[in-house]
């Protein structure tokens, strides 16, 4: 039996970013990863820090449009018709969230916790002594070429200057203005001037490094047998040994809800697939991250790469990769890197992203599990929110007033 005071189950950016605070208070903390350390969902991700995401994914009207979409397996929001209890529950909740009361209540929420996280990046870099991870507040650009994605533009330019973020509406002049390397057809967009972007791969490598040169230990290709909660200490059996810990902190993204499970809790998060493609290209000029809001690509420049991503999909976890889904991003690729020629065989990335009912994370405390933490359900946003979140469980653990109040995201709020 190996003593340590916290074990990380989960080696993302939010697992990691969680064992870097922690150990910044001095703990000895363990993470244990079933896979690789960082080649999971995180190293896939769009690498855009989106403070103006703060309409949750919960929202009305998201209902109608994806029953719409609900049996076109291209469309950008897909749900994989199934029976599925957990699935069903979760609509079911998701639903109930989907009101203009909820959306009001949670852009405060989702701008704090959003702030608070841009803030800690430089940090991270700088006291991580990581060389680069690619972070620089850009802006990010939302681009519309048709009137219904300008009237969502507008609306959400509207929302987020009224909870106070620093936006501009620009016409098509003004968008080449401000980014003369914009491809395709638009007429105009929104800037949103706090947001930015990071390189994941090189974010989880540089804290991989970090979190060993500070005397974390690693644990890879390692998997959690179970968890024994509610002694004296919580007991981690792992295929390399077990662990006891004062804490267990579980941020294993969509897998999350299964340890859970195996403790008696249930925890709604639903997996949801995305797909990107990287194309390295060390000479392109485009320097701001972008929304295509029509074609639901983004597409989110990186020192030498840009990488394309997109869609939603609530289809449990199925490893294949659709090429019908995968084929609006392709077309980006093609657009924005034409001297790439490859693109149209190049295997298209695919991850889960750990979604909650009501678009806000899972951030604390199991009650009635002594010494078991939760930090997952970031959906689109983890790499967005992972420092924040590693902070404030620093916080929780170790009794320290929290950077962020915690209330919006207890374990049991659903």
């Amino acid at each position: 039996m190996t003593k340590t005071d916290v074990v990380i189950v989960g080696g993302g950016a939010v697992g990691l970013c969680c064992a870097w605070y922690l150990r910044q208070t001095g703990r000895d903390v363990t993470v244990v990863e079933a896979g690789t350390i960082g080649v999971g969902a995180s190293a896939g991700n769009a690498g855009m820090i989106v403070p103006s995401h703060i309409v949750p994914l919960a929202a009305p009207g998201v209902i109608g449009q994806g029953l719409r979409w609900l049996l076109n397996a291209s469309s950008p929001f897909y749900i994989k018709p199934r029976l599925d209890l957990g699935l069903l529950r979760w609509l079911w909740q998701f639903r109930a969230h989907c009101t203009a009361a909820h959306v009001a209540r949670s852009i405060p929420v989702l701008r704090d916790l959003s702030l608070a996280s841009v803030a800690l990046f430089d940090g991270l870099r700088d006291k991580a002594a990581i060389p680069d991870i690619g972070w620089a507040q850009t802006g990010l650009m939302m681009l519309h070429r048709t009137a219904k994605s300008e009237k969502a533009n507008r609306q959400l330019a509207q929302q987020a200057e009224e909870a106070g973020l620093r936006i501009a509406r620009l016409d098509r002049d003004a968008a080449l203005a401000y980014e003369p390397h914009l491809k395709g057809e638009f007429t105009g967009g929104v800037l949103f001037e706090q947001d930015g972007r990071v390189d994941p791969d090189a974010m989880l490598s540089g804290l991989k490094h970090a979190l060993a040169d500070a005397g974390v230990t690693l644990h890879e290709q390692t998997q959690v047998r179970h968890i024994q909660a509610g002694g004296s200490a919580p007991h981690v059996q792992t295929s390399a040994g077990n662990l006891e810990a004062a804490e267990v902190v579980i941020a294993a993204g969509a897998w999350s809800p299964a340890l859970l499970r195996r403790l008696g809790r249930r925890l709604p998060v639903q997996p949801a697939k995305g797909y990107s493609l990287t194309v390295d290209t060390p000479a392109h000029p485009l320097r701001t991250p972008l929304i295509l809001t029509d074609d639901k690509v983004t597409v989110t420049p990186m020192p030498g790469k840009i990488r394309f991503a997109g869609t939603l999909a609530l289809a449990g976890f199925d490893p294949s990769v659709d090429a019908k889904r995968a084929a609006p991003i392709r077309a980006q690729a093609q657009l924005y890197v034409p001297e790439a020629s490859d693109l149209t065989t190049a295997p298209a990335w695919s991850g889960y992203r750990p979604c909650s009912p009501d678009g806000l994370p899972f951030i604390g405390r199991v009650p009635g599990l002594r010494g078991v933490s939760v930090a997952t359900g970031h959906g689109m946003m983890g790499v967005t929110l992972a420092p924040i979140t590693g902070r404030l469980i620093a916080d929780e653990l170790t009794g320290l007033p929290p950077t962020l109040p915690l209330t919006p995201f207890a374990v049991d709020r659903l």
